[in-house]
């Protein structure tokens, strides 16, 4: 698979995705994957949740859900999490291809 079908497979879907899911395309784990990001000053950790920086956070590459996480008290707590467009997953994928890191997929 060439660099276009790639991309064009990636636009196709409209779903979020975890930076899991878009590790797993470089053979990497999710924490891998985010603190590689941070490392190239993408994004930070802010109370438990990745945050882009003000550079990218406009950009609608990210979006940020919440989970109600059960306490054992029985009571709710409130948990963000951030997802990422298919947007952002291009913008990923541009950004490491850009220094050399490129999916299993297109690994020869």
């Amino acid at each position: 698979m060439d660099h276009q079908e790639y991309l064009q497979r990636i636009l196709e879907s409209k779903s979020l995705v975890t930076i899991t899911q878009i590790a797993k395309d470089y053979g990497m784990s999710g924490q891998t994957m985010n603190d590689l990001l941070h490392k190239m000053r993408v994004q930070y950790q802010q109370d438990g949740q990745w945050m882009l920086y003000s550079k990218y956070h406009s950009r609608g590459y990210t979006h940020s859900k919440t989970l109600l996480v059960p306490r054992s008290d029985g009571s709710d707590d409130v948990k963000m999490h951030t997802r990422w467009t298919q947007k952002g997953r291009v913008f990923i994928y541009k950004l490491l291809k850009k220094n050399g890191i490129v999916p299993v997929i297109e690994r020869s």
